[in-house]
């Protein structure tokens, strides 16, 4: 086990139970001594989302890797390959994603105009990826209003690379923005 996972563990414990913080390192170090442990965390299912420019919310990331241990094949074990792989399925269904839960979605995205090449970032790696598709849809829905009828697209951006697919298309028409998911990519 990693020295900065027991200590995390130590500050939950201490944390939680009143104990000294020292008494539980003591007691996990000694309880770890004679085994190993290789752990995946939900950052790793979300940074491999944010290297493929999937956008997720850490309650599907947490599924993800729930279903990634309950399949696990124990001679192959678990690998960055095994958390890409599983995301290569994954998809956020927007439809049903509650309007309080959109700052959940954790992604850097791109706003732009259907056509122009220039495309507006909201939010930056590695340090601001959460709470930013709030913020995207209400560029994309100001960016409508400008030129009613003109398709506005949002993507999340992967963290390697300046290849953004469109994920959400957003439309001002006379009853107001009309936000759909996108079934083909388009270009930029």
């Amino acid at each position: 086990m990693y020295d900065y996972m027991i200590e995390e563990m130590a500050d939950a414990i201490t944390k939680d139970l009143r104990v000294d913080n020292n008494d539980a390192l003591r007691v996990l170090h000694q309880f770890w001594e004679d085994k190993i442990a290789h752990v995946w965390q939900v950052d790793d299912v979300l940074e491999c989302a944010m290297n493929a420019g999937k956008p997720i919310t850490r309650a599907d990331a947490l599924e993800l890797l729930q279903n990634i241990f309950e399949d696990l094949d124990s001679e192959l074990g678990i690998t960055w390959t095994t958390l890409e792989v599983e995301l290569q399925e994954y998809h956020l269904n927007w439809k049903r994603l509650p309007v309080d839960q959109y700052t959940e979605v954790i992604g850097v995205f791109k706003v732009w105009r259907q056509g122009n090449p220039v495309a507006h970032q909201v939010g930056l790696f590695p340090d601001r990826i959460e709470g930013n598709l709030p913020k995207a849809i209400a560029l994309a829905k100001s960016m409508a209003d400008e030129k009613p009828g003109a398709p506005i697209l949002i993507g999340c951006e992967p963290r390697q690379s300046d290849k953004v697919e469109p994920w959400l298309e957003v439309i001002r028409a006379e009853e107001g923005a009309q936000i759909e998911e996108k079934e083909k990519p388009c270009t930029r």
